[in-house]
């Protein structure tokens, strides 16, 4: 019987080590320490996931030294947005996140009407959004973006920290298209959901 056991624990193990070379191209993190990256291979895919699923969202891509760059059209306006991911706070049924907005808003638009209200908007308004122009889970002050989301909308970060409680923070950096996550407790390849980001990343 205990040979039985052990062979079941051996295959398990082994199927463990499988997953985790499968992902190392992915994500990326010592032993003991309190950070992981994930690479650029991981953040590219990210990106056209995320293109995929909003409809608004023209095209999300790393920028060359840090930060992202997304292009979002909404009523015939293009915005683009240069920013870098600052923070990550957890809860139980959501997720609120802090972003760093590298440049200002750049519009542009084919009707002349919109550039001259966006003329008007960015240079009497200093750039800021009017009220009501977001919806009520995001606000912008100065350079910051605030947003909340439902937990489950993010099932990367639901996979990878699940086992942080609930206000743990995650402090997050973008340079080069790898993003490194740093956290409040080291982290290993047991805290993380394998089977469900090989999944995730269509590598199954």
């Amino acid at each position: 019987m205990m040979s039985v056991f052990n062979k079941i624990t051996a295959t398990f193990q082994q199927s463990r080590q499988f997953l985790k070379r499968s992902l190392e191209e992915y994500i990326m993190f010592s032993s003991g320490a309190k950070q992981l990256t994930l690479t650029k291979k991981m953040v590219l895919l990210l990106c056209q996931q995320a293109e995929s699923r909003v409809e608004q969202l023209k095209s999300l891509e790393p920028h060359s030294e840090e930060g992202l760059i997304a292009t979002i059209e909404y009523k015939k306006i293009q915005v683009q947005l240069h920013f870098t991911p600052e923070k990550i706070t957890l809860h139980e049924d959501r997720l609120e996140g802090e972003l760093r907005l590298l440049k200002p808003l750049q519009f542009e638009t084919e009707s002349i009407v919109y550039r001259y209200l966006i003329a008007g908007w960015t240079t009497f308004l200093g750039g800021k959004l009017p009220n009501g122009a977001l919806p009520k889970e995001v606000r912008i002050e100065n350079n910051k973006v605030y947003y909340t989301l439902p937990r489950n909308q993010l099932q990367l970060l639901d996979d990878l920290f699940y086992s942080l409680e609930n206000g743990s923070a995650l402090i997050t950096n973008l340079k080069q298209g790898d993003l490194t996550i740093e956290t409040s407790v080291a982290l290993s390849w047991n805290n993380f959901k394998l089977q469900n980001l090989l999944q995730l990343l269509n590598l199954k």
